[in-house]
């Protein structure tokens, strides 16, 4: 297997934000690449592929109008490297914020659709299958992810905090990042919550003690927030400094978080008296102190992938030599177990063969 992407570990919100793709170019690149998962979230955009050259994957980023000079931002796993990628990848050990829960998420729902499509085969398969497993297995045994520390987390930690009776306006309530967030919001007593619906959405859900107003009518109600929180899919500005600073006549400070990729919100809102933006790679900043606390867990967290990794390479390459199973069998058959003994001892360096005497000295 082999991976290929960029991430918020090495390129900025402006060039990540070029890859958000959507299904049907995530499609296209599946297609093209035969075996192929894409996963695609505010912080990353990688390919997991089996089969194709790197360069062939490669050139669906450079082909991208407007990349420019991509492959500086690229990173490309292989083989053994690929396989642990996708594993810390998956267990929120290369999340921005450590230990994140929401990635597994989006992994998994990255591979059904792979899987759903027919663009996975065995290795892919088993891969992601293991990562899957592993994450939960990490989930249980350590505490990495039990202190919540998500974007949605940090975002309503960061209203809440904003002291007295805060009234919050949740633009994309009904998005997955969006709708995380407003769950939680809904818990903590002194938040006061309005979510805009667009006319055509089914996706909107309905909580007790929630004002849902439409979409269009956003800014009309922008003035009696503290907080305005944007998480939508759109490829426009969800709110604009022109159009905001005109409705916004109270004198008093107000935060503004953007969770989306590409951005919701139009920088230049930050210049708006008493605005704070905060944008989601803002956010890696606040988590960091979260991060510190999580070192520990993250260090027992590598060791059990670490075990599973080892688990996986050892089912890949049983499956792998399974065509040759019969002819080795004939062929071993054919030797004393002396001329076996020092066939393997010829193949293999010292920590194999001791390995392989040890297994020996079990089936005493």
């Amino acid at each position: 297997m082999k991976a290929l992407g960029i991430s918020y570990k090495n390129a900025p919100l402006s060039v990540r934000e070029q890859f958000s793709f959507d299904a049907q170019k995530r499609g296209a690149i599946r297609s093209a690449l035969g075996s192929a998962v894409v996963i695609c979230t505010c912080n990353r955009t990688e390919l997991y592929f089996t089969g194709a050259d790197t360069g062939e994957a490669a050139a669906l980023f450079t082909e991208m109008p407007d990349a420019g000079n991509i492959t500086e931002y690229l990173r490309v796993y292989e083989d053994a490297g690929a396989l642990r990628h996708l594993f810390r990848v998956t267990c929120g050990i290369d999340s921005m914020i450590l230990g994140e829960d929401e990635i597994l998420r989006q992994v998994k729902e990255a591979y059904a659709e792979a899987s759903d499509a027919g663009s996975t085969d065995f290795e892919l398969n088993t891969a992601f299958q293991a990562a899957i497993t592993c994450a939960k297995r990490i989930k249980t045994e350590t505490s990495l992810s039990k202190t919540p520390v998500s974007a949605a987390t940090i975002a309503a930690n960061e209203a809440a905090r904003l002291g007295g009776n805060v009234n919050v306006l949740m633009i994309g309530a009904s998005g997955k990042i969006g709708s995380s967030t407003l769950k939680n919001l809904l818990p903590r007593p002194n938040v006061h919550i309005t979510q805009t619906a667009r006319a055509h959405s089914a996706g909107t859900v309905q909580y007790d003690g929630v004002r849902t107003v439409p979409y269009d009518r956003r800014y009309d109600f922008a003035d009696g927030a503290d907080c305005i929180i944007s998480a939508t899919s759109s490829p426009h500005f969800t709110l604009t400094k022109e159009r905001l600073g005109a409705v916004l006549h109270t004198n008093k400070p107000r935060l503004l978080i953007d969770l989306a990729v590409p951005p919701d919100i139009e920088r230049t809102v930050a210049g708006i008296d008493g605005v704070r933006l905060i944008g989601i790679d803002d956010l890696g900043e606040l988590a960091r102190r979260n991060n510190e606390l999580k070192m520990s867990a993250a260090e027992q967290a590598e060791l059990i992938i670490s075990e599973e990794l080892d688990e996986l390479q050892k089912k890949l390459a049983f499956h792998e030599f399974l065509p040759h199973l019969d002819k080795a069998r004939e062929s071993a058959e054919r030797l004393t177990f002396g001329e076996l003994l020092y066939k393997l001892r010829d193949g293999l360096d010292s920590t194999q063969f001791a390995a392989v005497l040890d297994v020996m000295r079990g089936l005493e």
